[in-house]
């Protein structure tokens, strides 16, 4: 944030500035952390009242998340959850778009945020290590 930070203080102009820096989204950490509590407090109310949370999220984000079990019909859901992806329009402007809607429970939405099935340990070593390569170019990295 501190290069966000700095670009702010020195923009001039009316529109907002473009990050200085290109960092990835962290959704493993942030819907766990921001998204799931929100949902274990407001949920059970609004269960007893009757009502649905609607949640709006990009594709990225969903697809971060673990797998979760899904209702068929709204009636059997506590969370709708709205699926939104970005489309380039003309003039390399952006707009948002209808992907999809899923249905489901607390619990299977808990457990999607907290991808509720571990990877095995192998697999976890195999991604790190792809990644470290795809991060720092052809390298000696081994997984011995």
């Amino acid at each position: 944030m501190k290069n966000d930070f700095a670009v702010i203080r020195g923009h001039v102009g009316d529109a907002l500035p473009f990050p200085a820096v290109l960092r990835r989204p962290d959704y493993r950490s942030s819907g766990p952390k921001r998204l799931m509590p929100q949902l274990q407090i407001k949920v059970p109310s609004l269960r007893r009242w009757g009502k649905k949370m609607a949640v709006v999220v990009d594709r990225s984000f969903f697809l971060a998340m673990g797998k979760m079990r899904t209702v068929p019909h709204i009636s059997n859901c506590d969370v709708a959850w709205f699926v939104v992806r970005y489309e380039e329009t003309t003039g390399g402007r952006f707009r948002l778009s209808r992907d999809s809607v899923q249905f489901t429970t607390l619990e299977d939405s808990v457990e999607g945020l907290t991808a509720g099935v571990p990877v095995s340990l192998e697999i976890f070593e195999k991604r790190i290590l792809a990644k470290l390569e795809r991060l720092s170019g052809p390298s000696k990295i081994t997984s011995d």
